[in-house]
């Protein structure tokens, strides 16, 4: 099964086009599911940011709303996604709000390590004075909270942490192998992310080390392209799925009402669907 559960929309405020763009481009590539997984509103966890990075509180039911217009003239399932940044002491106002909405799916990712969003290349230049190794703890710290708060069904670009190419000088093979043990532990559902291949770091996340962690002691995994762009939907996941066939996954997690359903990794897949 070829899918990509990762899609914005332009009410994060850094993508463009319009939701039956990015449809139009799955059914033309050949995707047998998609879903949208916009930014949830950050003004509803109390974050206030210069800059929007996500919805307003009052686009969210706009949001929910059009996908499920969606739905009805789409010729493949279209699921409603939603991704949450995941901001410690915030708990349980998340899963309060969270439990308002039919989400079919609930991404967990983490941008922000303090008051530093870490994702952003308007912010890049903090990485030249940081502390490399400490950053990499702090954030595989976080994914460990997140993972064992129980508010996400998937984690959200595992490594983003690696996406402007600054490593620690230390090995960090330690925290890969700590947070795969709280990932099984959570049974939370791990994504590989293609839109690292876009990125400066130039590799997917996660890496195929960590992919390798993951299908050692079973932790599922789904796809995404993070598409922010109609003609990003699929980018990569022809390439995703050779790598995740090569190590040894045979199956892709999808998800309807909140329940996880584990499907056959699909290998024939259109020729259009980029590597």
């Amino acid at each position: 099964m070829m899918l990509d559960y990762h899609i914005h929309t332009w009410r994060c405020c850094h993508a463009s086009g319009e939701m039956r763009e990015y449809l139009a481009e799955a059914e033309k590539k050949g995707l047998a599911e998609i879903g949208f997984a916009d930014h949830f509103p950050l003004g509803m966890l109390g974050v206030d940011l210069d800059e929007p990075v996500s919805m307003q509180p009052d686009e969210l039911d706009e949001y929910i709303a059009d996908v499920h217009a969606l739905q009805k003239s789409a010729s493949i399932p279209v699921r409603l996604g939603v991704e949450v940044d995941y901001l410690p002491g915030q708990e349980e106002l998340t899963a309060q709000l969270l439990q308002q909405y039919p989400f079919d799916y609930v991404i967990g990712s983490i941008h922000f390590v303090k008051d530093w969003d870490f994702t952003h290349p308007d912010y890049i230049k903090r990485y030249e004075w940081a502390d490399i190794d400490k950053l990499y703890e702090e954030y595989f710290a976080e994914v460990c909270r997140m993972a064992k708060s129980g508010l996400f069904d998937i984690v959200g670009h595992l490594d983003v942490v690696k996406k402007f190419s600054f490593f620690p000088r230390k090995s960090w093979d330690h925290l890969v192998e700590e947070t795969c043990r709280i990932l099984k532990e959570a049974d939370i559902c791990v994504e590989l992310n293609s839109s690292g291949w876009r990125a400066p770091v130039r590799e997917a996340y996660p890496g195929e080390a960590f992919l390798a962690q993951c299908q050692d002691i079973g932790i599922p995994v789904t796809m995404g392209s993070d598409a922010h762009r109609p003609k990003e939907v699929g980018c990569g996941l022809r390439r995703a799925a050779l790598i995740l066939d090569k190590i040894g996954f045979t199956e892709v997690a999808s998800f309807a009402g909140g329940k996880r359903t584990m499907r056959p990794l699909e290998l024939t897949v259109e020729p259009n669907i980029s590597l």
